[in-house]
């Protein structure tokens, strides 16, 4: 028969014909057509009854004309049902069936086969049995792991069955549509779009705020008084009281513009850097020692938090403050990568191999986790070992995510020296080479030069017209010569530079991923920008100067950071040509002294031939020349940072139920899978890309405009310190098991204000400090706690406790023995043990060095200050997203009672003493100092009958233990 319009397939891919329902059964493969026969759907049941088939079933035998795309069509195709099932039912599904169901894998259906169980290993991968795991287990040779347990094992012609159900990609069709990737549609993961102002008020935020009290029948509480206003707003951005003149100053200040006009200096102000870097440091775990039971110091970790306030200070765009801190070191900024190795390390490596496997998948856990939870709010950390329970990650995706990280090694880095050393290092070039200039005549007659130093060599000559400069060297002190920079200067200008038309070449290059022909005048210093030539002797690196020029130093070395030495020039000549064929030599090591020799300069000189004058000047020049040298030596070392080293990792494998011991198939470096599809972004990342290329990439999938989560975070973060909790209350959980957001439009409207506004986080507390939810009351009234007894509606301003650091910063500040120093090394809460296991006890004495902000306190994992840190401090061994807020006896008696806090009250006292002799004034003084409000008659009444009771120094401990004194009002 022939196909019309009165045939048609029904979704189980039965004929229908009329009224009627028919199965095509395959006979044979005659040709274009197939040779089949049709049975009615109707009778079937009959089958089950054992009754003769030509008795019951009406049959037609017909000719089914089919066009196929091949001749090779399967005339006995796997069906699941038919062929399948029985097997899996026979072997499998006691185990991982419904009712079981071990390690979550069910194989009672093709859905079930196709989801795989919890270990994140795919039980099937359609269309490819040699990568599918139930293949493989059931086809294992080793008794103990191959499938079915306790019995024998399949036959060839079974396995063979259930190879061809899964190289059918036609049978998993359906079942691909059914699987839905688990949270795909979480509201966090949909785009990012601006949404529409309410109209109900003028400020954004008031709008999206008003429109939720309106829906709960609440209205906003009235503005707070200007007092209120500007004690707050300091307490919450700097951490720190305002100064009574500035309280007067805003009092007296009645323009419109004068809130806005206080808000600008109040960002302006490098206070504002160190209030929202302590916020940001919780965030990454950050410390100042290793934790685990060593303990020890990182003594250059200080100068990750340096740079963090220094970000916010000079308001760093947020997509580039992402960026730095998982790539700085490719992006100029190299400090920043500290975060990467911020939490705490194991410093004492196991002997066994197998315990140093499991201790390096920690610490890699350990950045997967910071990077996911800080920049995504996401926690990363449950694929590990098996696939997501609640947000779209995969076990793949997070093992892609550790390939990204796989060559990040805890431990300092020597950093690059910055542009305005350099300048100054140049510049003591020039003096040092035109002292030796003038001190010529008088050098002894067998006088040689110094040795030549693997840091920095220069060589000195008489002004000479060059096109091209070649150094060859003939022996190194160990191994194939390394050179980082080669210099070519004349009128201060170095020729050699890429960047000035300086093009190099060699005689050949060694071979490896960071040392290069294009290091040696790159401009950038030290050993991982070097070349190394191919052979140890007789190699030469050559700059052409892009026109002809005069020279008069050459300035090279073998590791311009000091951490090697070897490889280092030490038979070498250095030759100059205009044409490229005729050579003379500028410079060679005949004159030098031998490698190791100990001598100041290299060089003696005899002024007793010359005159006295002509002799003192000598010996002035040759002071200089010393003093010029040992500064030149002082700047040239560069800084060290604990900002982790890099290295090119080894291929990183997905490991079953996360043990080091099993790993499965390689997996390739990549962001998680089912964002990087909602973004169109992927970083199409292969196994053999650089490692620094990595993080460069995944550090731009996390910033792009695109990504929908990197905005939402942060925007939710700011809210969050300014009104004590976030819209979203789970700020580093926007997944499956986090909480939905109290006002969803308001957090993507501020996400899209942050990101149009070119990722400014100061344009963002802008707009947030001049809108009416922030300059409330903070009042309580019935109506707004029977409702909304948190604020989370925000009919008021939420007040809150100060955190540990604002406590202990505002006594200070109020005593006036507050350091503000800022940057640098911090000082030590502790007094040290210093063995090998590091024994930390709480100091009892203070002193002015104890006196700064408490975010240059040294943080001691493990540790907490015996005074502030009962406030809820943190460990830093640990990812802390919001802070506790607890009530405590411990709490009260540490104020009172501590030393630290006897002794700030007896400051206080003083600087009461020094402003006034009045009692009168002095209470009133100090009310205006710890409260940022006048006394009132009953307030000053009253303690100056306490002082006379008790004393000045017990009136001064009462204030600075007031609920008004530590309270965001």
């Amino acid at each position: 028969m022939v196909w019309n319009d009165a045939f048609a397939f029904n979704e189980a891919n039965h004929l229908i014909f009329g009224n009627a329902t028919y199965i095509l059964v395959p006979a044979r493969y005659n040709g274009g057509s197939i040779l089949g026969i049709l049975i009615e759907c109707d009778r079937i049941k009959e089958i089950s009854l054992n009754l003769p088939i030509n008795a019951r079933l009406t049959v037609w035998t017909v000719f089914v004309t089919w066009s196929v795309c091949s001749p090779s069509i399967d005339a006995h195709a796997i069906d699941f049902k038919r062929d399948i099932l029985p097997i899996l039912e026979s072997h499998c599904v006691d185990c991982h069936g419904a009712d079981t169901a071990e390690g979550e894998l069910r194989l009672d259906s093709l859905v079930g086969a196709l989801r795989g169980g919890d270990s994140g290993e795919p039980a099937i991968v359609p269309g490819e049995s040699g990568r599918s795991y139930l293949i493989a287990r059931v086809t294992d040779a080793s008794p103990q792991h191959r499938m079915p347990p306790d019995s024998d094992p399949l036959d060839e012609e079974t396995i063979e069955k259930l190879r061809q159900w899964v190289d059918d990609p036609s049978q998993w069709d359906a079942a691909r549509r059914q699987i839905k990737q688990p949270g795909i549609d979480h509201w966090s993961f949909q785009p990012l779009s601006r949404p529409a102002v309410p109209e109900t008020l003028a400020h954004p935020i008031d709008g999206f705020v008003s429109a939720k009290l309106s829906e709960a029948d609440l209205t906003f509480s009235a503005e707070a008084s200007r007092r209120t206003l500007i004690r707050r707003l300091y307490l919450v951005m700097h951490g720190l009281p305002p100064a009574p003149d500035e309280v007067t100053a805003f009092l007296n200040d009645d323009r419109p513009e004068a809130w806005s006009e206080l808000v600008e200096r109040v960002l302006a102000s490098t206070h504002y850097g160190e209030r929202w870097a302590t916020h940001w440091l919780d965030l990454v775990r950050f410390g100042e020692t290793h934790g685990f039971e060593t303990n020890r110091e990182r003594p250059n970790a200080w100068r990750y938090r340096d740079w963090v306030i220094e970000a916010f200070n000079s308001d760093l765009p947020y997509d580039q403050f992402v960026m730095q801190q998982i790539a700085g070191d490719r992006l100029g900024k190299d400090i920043a990568t500290g975060f990467l190795v911020a939490g705490p390390h194991d410093i004492v490596k196991g002997q066994d191999p197998l315990l140093r496997l499991v201790q390096r998948q920690d610490e890699l856990a350990d950045i997967i986790n910071a990077t996911g939870t800080a920049f995504l709010g996401l926690t990363t950390g449950c694929a590990r070992c098996h696939n997501h329970k609640f947000d779209p990650i995969s076990q793949t995706d997070y093992y892609a995510l550790q390939a990204v990280f796989a060559g990040v090694q805890h431990g300092e880095r020597s950093l690059q020296i910055d542009e305005s050393t350099k300048q100054r290092i140049e510049e003591l070039d020039r003096i040092i080479a035109d002292l030796r200039r003038q001190l010529k005549p008088y050098v002894s007659s067998n006088a040689k030069r110094p040795p030549v130093d693997a840091k920095s060599n220069i060589e000195v000559f008489d002004p000479t017209t060059v096109k091209f400069v070649r150094m060859t060297i003939q022996a190194t002190n160990q191994g194939e010569p390394c050179i980082d920079e080669l210099e070519i200067y004349g009128q201060d200008i170095n020729f050699a530079l890429a960047s000035n038309g300086g093009i190099a070449s060699s005689s050949g290059d060694f071979v490896h991923p960071l040392h290069k022909l294009e290091h040696i005048n790159d401009g950038r210093l030290g050993n991982p920008r070097s070349w190394i030539a191919n052979k140890t002797s007789g190699g030469w690196i050559q700059i052409e100067l892009a026109n002809a020029a005069t020279i008069d130093r050459i300035v090279w070395g073998r590791d311009r950071e000091g951490r090697y030495a070897d490889r280092l020039a030490t038979n070498y000549k250095i030759e100059a040509s205009v044409d490229g064929e005729n050579w003379q030599r500028l410079a060679d090591s005949t004159d030098r002294l031998p490698p190791g020799s100990d001598d100041k300069h290299g060089v003696s000189y005899d002024f007793a031939a010359v005159s006295d004058s002509e002799a003192d000047l000598g010996r002035k020049q040759l002071r200089e020349l010393e003093t010029a040298i040992a500064r030149r030596d002082e700047l040239s070392k560069p800084p060290m940072a604990y900002a982790g080293s890099f290295q090119q990792p080894p291929p990183t494998h997905r490991l079953y139920r996360g043990e080091p011991t099993s790993p499965r198939e390689q997996v390739f470096p990549a962001a998680i899978t089912s964002l990087s599809t909602l973004t169109n972004n992927s970083l199409n990342l292969d196994a053999d890309t650089p490692e620094a290329e990595r993080r460069v990439a995944l550090a731009r999938w996390i910033a792009d405009r695109g990504n929908p989560l990197t905005a939402r975070v942060i925007v939710n973060r700011i809210w969050q310190h300014h009104f004590g909790t976030g819209i979203v209350d789970t700020p580093s959980d926007f997944g499956g098991n986090g909480t939905p957001p109290s006002h969803p439009a308001l957090l993507d409207w501020l996400a899209c204000e942050l990101i149009d506004n070119n990722w400014s986080l100061k344009h963002l507390h802008r707009v947030i400090l001049n809108s009416q939810t922030w300059r409330q009351q903070s009042y309580p009234n019935d109506k707004g706690m029977a409702v909304d007894a948190g604020s989370r509606l925000l009919w008021r301003f939420p007040p809150r406790r100060l955190e540990a650091e604002g406590i202990r910063d505002c006594i200070l500040s109020v005593t006036g023995s507050l350091d503000t120093r800022q940057g640098g090394p911090g000082f030590s809460a502790f007094e040290v043990e210093a063995e090998n296991v590091r024994h930390y006890f709480p100091k009892t004495e203070f002193g002015p060095e104890d006196w700064r902000r408490m975010i240059y306190m040294t943080k001691v994992r493990q540790e907490r200050d015996a005074v502030f840190g009962v406030f809820d401090c943190p460990d830093c061994s640990q990812v802390v997203p919001q802070r506790s807020r607890s009530t405590t006896p411990l709490q009260a008696l540490n104020l009172f009672n501590s030393r630290f806090v006897i002794q700030q009250s007896e400051l206080l006292v003083q600087r009461l003493d020094e402003s006034t002799d009045s009692p009168e004034q002095k209470v009133r003084l100090a009310y205006e100092l710890c409260f940022g409000r006048p006394a009132t008659d009953e307030e000053v009444n009253a303690s100056l009958a306490f002082v006379q009771s008790q004393s000045w120094n017990q009136f001064a401990r009462a204030l600075l233990n007031a609920n008004e004194f530590i309270f965001i009002p």
